[in-house]
């Protein structure tokens, strides 16, 4: 199963794999080019842990999304 080298979202889901054989079409612009910042996903996600675990608050939610990100290929520390 492909994913985002950005997000981790899945590329499988209909509408989500776009020109980018990498990116999810969240992360990319028109043609298929990262278009986010590593900042902005983990913005992204931290909200959107906080949207199906209520009782986690700001710092937490953009810590775990910190955490999470580091496994990703494009914010993988080299």
């Amino acid at each position: 199963m492909m994913y985002c080298h950005a997000c981790g979202m899945s590329l499988g889901i209909p509408g989500f794999k776009g020109k980018s054989d990498i990116y999810c079409t969240h992360c990319t612009d028109e043609d298929g080019n990262l278009s986010v910042t590593r900042d902005e996903v983990q913005e992204a996600m931290a909200n959107w842990f906080k949207q199906w675990q209520p009782d986690v608050d700001d710092e937490k939610a953009m810590k775990r999304a910190d955490h999470y990100l580091m496994a990703m290929p494009q914010w993988a520390a080299d």
